[in-house]
Parts: C-alpha cells; structure tokens; sequence
C-alpha cells in the first residue's frame, strides 16, 4: 500500500506494473513472487482490482491510503 501513497496513486487510478515492479524488487528482493502475493492480498482486502496495465486503487484501498487517520 506504501506504493500507492509514495506515487500518490487516487482511488480508480492505476499503479502501473513498470513502476510497482522496481518498488517491491527494491524492498522485498529475497521474495520470488512479491507481486503476486501482494496483488492476491490486496484484491482479497478490497484495495485494488486488477488492470491490465497494473493494479486500479480501489475506493476501499483509497480510505485505507489516503484516510485522514493515515495522512
């Protein structure tokens, strides 16, 4: 989810994989298939939808980013 606030990503606006694949690579190398964990976690929460270009921030992921407790 940090990825969504570091490239301040808004609710129904895509992260595109050519910028999530360096960002997980970069803080998670020892895991083989990061993105596809974290796409599987984060579409069972709620927090995205996948897009063909990358993954779509969801309204649900949007509180959960951008809500004022998280700001």
């Amino acid at each position: 989810m940090d990825a969504f606030k570091q490239f301040e990503v808004r609710e129904g606006s895509v992260l595109p994989y050519q910028q999530l694949y360096p960002y997980l690579q970069e803080r998670y190398p020892h895991y083989k298939d990061v993105q596809k964990e974290a796409e599987h976690h984060l579409a069972k929460e709620g927090y995205i939808n996948p897009a063909p270009e990358g993954l779509m921030l969801t309204q649900v992921g949007h509180e959960h980013v951008w809500g004022e407790n998280n700001q």
